[in-house]
């Protein structure tokens, strides 16, 4: 009885090891087969059509030091008949985060982390201050 447990349990095992597999590999395909112009690194914000031929992308990305938002990287493309015009970098200093839904987003404050450690610290802190 407990061996064909343990052999139902293996079987089990092994066909999600096999879907968890196959999911990566579907996975990294399709990485591979993106559009030439979708950045791996950034989201994209926004699209401006200036006129027929002239088109403005942004896109943004998060800039992280140690898990912790610094800020965000903004680039700015102008194409125009397919072929880069110009490009503009701007960095927006901030706890920020970037938030995309299908081609548009926002950039905006970062969420705090759940039972976060170092607010309950600082006020502990400011306390023991206020005593002395």
């Amino acid at each position: 009885m407990a061996k064909a447990k343990k052999e139902i349990k293996k079987a089990a095992d092994a066909t999600k090891a096999e879907e968890k597999a196959a999911k990566r590999k579907a996975r990294m395909e399709a990485l591979k087969n993106r559009p030439a112009e979708q950045r791996p690194n950034s989201k994209q914000v926004d699209i401006i059509q200036v006129s027929e031929n002239q088109v403005v992308k942004t896109y943004a990305m998060p800039v992280k030091v140690k898990h912790r938002s610094i800020g965000v990287m903004v680039t700015s493309v102008a194409i125009e008949d397919g072929k880069v015009v110009s490009t503009s970098n701007t960095f927006i200093p901030g706890e920020l985060a970037v938030k995309v839904k299908k081609g548009h987003g926002n950039i905006v404050a970062q969420k705090a982390a759940k039972g976060s450690k170092g607010a309950d610290t600082d006020s502990e802190e400011n306390d023991n201050e206020d005593e002395d």
